[in-house]
């Protein structure tokens, strides 16, 4: 499913290692959005990323610190701007879990698969027209152009 709508809240990174010892780590946010036009009230959803790429994304829209950290306020993440006006792609299932306790659990997956950021598409559209081509190198060979294809 993709929607329109803006990321309100992002909460601290939570990572740890798998049953096969793997380095995980998964950034939480909320998203809000009407699923139809004419809806009067916004739908929430809690949405979690694994992929580093959203993360980098979502990162550029939140304050660092003089340590080079991330500020968390009240359990949140502080953010630049209100709000982030973006286009998400997201997808639900439930999975069976064992804690770490052997406790059975039952949970929601809701991830996010898919992020654009509004204004940062056409930012990279405008410096992609308004770049230069690379020089040819010394071409002597008509096949032999310079560029990588």
């Amino acid at each position: 499913m993709e929607f329109e709508g803006r990321i309100i809240r992002v909460l601290p990174t939570r990572g740890g290692t798998s049953q096969r010892g793997n380095e995980w780590k998964a950034l939480p946010f909320i998203f809000a959005y009407y699923e139809n036009p004419d809806q009067r009230w916004e739908d929430k959803v809690l949405l979690e990323t694994f992929d580093t790429n959203v993360m980098a994304q979502v990162a550029q829209y939140c304050e660092i610190g003089a340590d080079h950290k991330v500020v968390v306020e009240n359990g949140s993440v502080k953010l630049k701007t209100l709000d982030i006006k973006c286009k998400c792609g997201f997808s639900h299932n439930t999975k069976d879990i064992t804690t770490q306790s052997g406790e059975q659990r039952v949970i929601n997956e809701m991830r996010c698969y898919k992020l654009e950021i509004a204004g940062q598409q056409q930012q990279d559209q405008q410096s992609a027209t308004h770049m230069p081509f690379p020089p040819l190198a010394n071409a002597t060979n008509p096949e032999d152009d310079g560029l990588p294809f």
